[in-house]
Formats: structure tokens, sequence, C-alpha cells
């Protein structure tokens, strides 16, 4: 899997979610702050009781509503869908 930069990528991503704020998907009336790099979201298919480390990931991105907190994530790929991750 190859190695991609945030930096690389910070505009693309920002006009993607933009575009996603003008369609009305995500709404805070003071506006959002792009989280400066990825999130990886863990899922697992099965769960117990144990903490379990690595497995699976969801490559994304995030913003924090300014006014609410509100933490939203986007997956990379469907941002992004030409990247190569």
């Amino acid at each position: 899997m190859a190695t991609i930069n945030f930096e690389e990528y910070k505009v693309k991503v920002q006009q993607a979610i933009e575009l996603r704020i003008e369609k009305g998907l995500l709404s805070d009336p003071e506006g959002f702050i792009l989280i400066d790099g990825f999130v990886n979201i863990h899922y697992q298919k099965d769960m117990g009781s144990a903490f379990i480390l690595g497995g699976p990931t969801i490559p994304a991105v995030a913003v924090v509503g300014k006014g609410s907190g509100l933490i939203y994530t986007f997956a990379l790929k469907v941002l992004l869908p030409n990247i190569q991750i």
C-alpha cells in the first residue's frame, strides 16, 4: 500500500466537503474546521470483551462544527474516488 500525504490532498478534500455543505448534507451556523490529517475508522466483525488492536480500517477525513462541536467523518474514497489507497 502506498503512503499518501494529507497536505497533497488537502485542497481536493476541502473542495469535496464544501460541495457537500453546499448541498446541505451537513450544517453548522458557525462553519467547520477541517482536521489536519487522516482518520482511520476501525471496524471488526466480532465484538467481545477484549480490546483488539490492528485490523481493517476505513481511511477517512473529518471536520468539526465550530458551533456544535459535532464531528463529521467522510470516507476518503467517497470524497476522492480516484485516490489510490
